[in-house]
């Protein structure tokens, strides 16, 4: 499958390291080039790198792996170019205030990934999952998984069934083990 990885730092450059070596063709985005390079160059597989809107255009799967109060901007910034297409939520409502992580309020008591639903509009297709992992952690045990080992669960929320059904295999190619949490209201 084409995989687009919007924004390749922490958590982007893990996931599509993982995906790569699972066979998926794999492009990696960052608003700074120089990640984008690192993320490709530290990939196997099938990877290439650009701007996160020549990705947007390339992926039959989105991850916008961005920080939580970038996602509008994100958003914003690719258009229309996320119509009709998969986009894989993995981001948490956390943000970075003098050097701390402190949680951000969701607006109107909407779980994250229905705020970003939202944001995203309704021609795009949202699913919430590898968020349950810290990055470095997501690595380790997405390649025990792929290597025969035992596999961590990975809950996914959405709410169509067939985005749905089309991002378990990426799950289960990372080296986990796909739990269906539900709808979006539902999700972490």
């Amino acid at each position: 499958m084409r995989v687009a990885i919007v924004g390749s730092g922490r958590l982007g450059a893990p996931l599509g390291r993982l995906l790569a070596m699972a066979g998926h063709d794999v492009f990696f985005s960052d608003a700074e080039p120089d990640r984008v390079t690192a993320a490709a160059g530290a990939a196997e597989g099938e990877t290439r790198g650009g701007s996160p809107l020549e990705a947007a255009r390339f992926g039959e799967v989105v991850v916008l792996a961005v920080g939580w109060e970038a996602f509008p901007d994100v958003v914003a910034e690719l258009g229309t170019a996320l119509g009709g297409k998969i986009v894989i939520d993995p981001s948490n409502p956390i943000a970075e205030r003098d050097g701390a992580a402190v949680v951000v309020a969701v607006p109107g008591g909407l779980t994250s990934p229905q705020y970003q639903q939202h944001v995203l509009g309704a021609g795009v297709r949202v699913v919430r999952t590898f968020n349950t992992k810290y990055p470095n952690e997501l690595l380790e045990l997405g390649i025990a998984g792929q290597r025969g080992g035992a596999r961590a669960d990975m809950p996914y929320w959405g709410d169509d069934d067939e985005a749905k059904k089309a991002v378990v295999p990426l799950i289960e190619d990372a080296g986990f083990t796909a739990i269906d949490g539900g709808g979006l209201s539902e999700a972490l």
